[in-house]
């Protein structure tokens, strides 16, 4: 770490520019964690899948579920991007401007992904034609077509999905503000909550109707905003939540909050249940292209709703310093590796695919080094690309504060003429 970065802390002051939240906004400090948890899972998952670990014994099974990192990622967009624009609407103060919610999102989004984008298309190589459609790689778009989807990052499908999300969400916020504004705090968190419900439902269904019309895997609709908002808008009802109880005490928390405040370990319990479940109904471990639509139905929910619950602790609930989910998430090695998650996040895949070869260095093929080969390689890029690019740049994500002007002293105000006198004295009567 350097200079005052603090990785998990609860002081925005402190905390990293990549990490910071917007002017006059709390920080939650256990959501580092939660993105170093939700990068990991993808990384295992992908090194699991890769190496056919997913068809080995009850562990085998449990990894293949690891894909719902990607939930995880939406529902922490969802969370902290949505929060400051309801906050300030419930709590009637000025919401964040667009044009600086752009800037924080630009500079923190594209720069890293150019380079890792650009590296990675040199070595190790890149399917698709990365140069030829450099447009299309570059600007986010290769989850538009069936064809650019596997090509690139194959990963950044889901960050293209969420630069959607970035650009939608102001129309929401502006939209529920224009509704909900000056309307009782009660009729406006029950009234938001019910409409991101029906949001969610329609993207739900819009999922399911693209796979019964194209009967194919993996097909457009599925792969944007419009078939994954399900997942965004369960981090927005987290916003909405947080925002209304955040500063709320005592018995003025609803009762479920108070008592995940107290055992925040609970939602945790709930999101080992749920994947218990959803490892144990007959989903496909291996190819998705075998997927059902029953299988796509219960993956997409049951995944949203581990996530939901995996996220609970760090984000609704005020976990004590003492509980499970604080201690783990608050851990600094874990709350590092959520600085740098972005990072391994963009990296990771296309080492996962040239480095196959060193599970082979034991004799019976081994999952656990190869999966430590491709985390210790993703990790160095991930910590070379934040520190020597990403956190010069991200200095710049909020305008820093003008310097005070000089207090005037006596000598330095000239003594005011009879008319600004009589100019001054006119405005102060109207």
């Amino acid at each position: 770490m350097h200079g005052h970065e603090t990785p998990g802390t609860a002081d925005p002051a402190q905390a990293p520019d990549a990490l910071r939240p917007p002017p006059g906004n709390p920080r939650f400090p256990l959501v580092d964690g939660l993105r170093a948890v939700a990068a990991l899972m993808v990384l295992i998952g992908h090194t699991s899948f890769i190496s056919g670990f997913n068809g080995h014994g009850q562990l085998g099974l449990v990894i293949s579920r690891f894909d719902m990192g990607v939930a995880l990622f939406f529902i922490i967009s969802g969370f902290l991007l949505y929060r400051p624009f309801v906050a300030a609407r419930l709590e009637g103060r000025q919401a964040p401007g667009v044009l600086r919610y752009g800037r924080r999102r630009a500079l923190r989004i594209i720069p890293a992904y150019w380079l890792a984008l650009t590296v990675l298309a040199i070595w190790p190589g890149l399917r698709g034609d990365v140069w030829g459609n450099f447009y299309v790689y570059y600007g986010f778009l290769q989850n538009l077509k069936v064809a650019w989807i596997g090509g690139g990052i194959n990963t950044v499908w889901s960050l293209a999905c969420e630069m959607q999300f970035y650009i939608v969400l102001p129309f929401l916020a502006i939209g529920a503000s224009r509704i909900l504004e000056g309307r009782s705090l009660k009729v406006q968190v029950r009234a938001e909550l019910i409409g991101l419900a029906l949001l969610g439902a329609a993207s739900f269904a819009t999922r399911m109707w693209a796979y019964h019309r194209s009967s194919t895997y993996p097909n457009t609709v599925s792969w944007t905003i419009g078939g994954t908002f399900l997942w965004f808008a369960f981090g927005m009802s987290l916003a909405v939540i947080s925002a209304r109880f955040h500063h709320a005490s005592g018995a003025e928390r609803p009762a479920a909050l108070r008592a995940l405040d107290r055992r925040p370990w609970i939602a945790w319990i709930a999101a080992a249940g749920l994947l218990a479940i959803v490892t144990h109904i007959g989903l496909p471990t291996t190819a998705p292209q075998v997927y059902t639509a029953r299988d796509w139905f219960w993956e997409h929910l049951l995944y949203g709703l581990i996530a939901v619950a995996v996220a609970v602790p760090a984000t609704v609930a005020i976990a004590a310093p003492r509980s499970l989910p604080h201690r783990l998430l608050a851990w600094r090695p874990v709350a590092w590796l959520g600085l740098i998650s972005y990072g391994i996040f963009l990296w990771h895949h296309p080492l996962t695919e040239k480095f196959i070869g060193v599970q082979d260095w034991t004799a019976h093929g081994s999952f656990i080094i190869y999966t430590l080969v491709v985390f210790g390689v993703a990790t160095t890029a991930a910590t070379l690309s934040y520190y020597l690019l990403e956190r010069p740049i991200l200095k710049f994500k909020d305008p820093r504060p003008r310097r005070p002007a000089p207090e005037p002293t006596a000598t330095d105000e000239p003594e005011p003429s009879a008319a600004q006198a009589d100019r001054v004295e006119l405005a102060r009567a109207l």
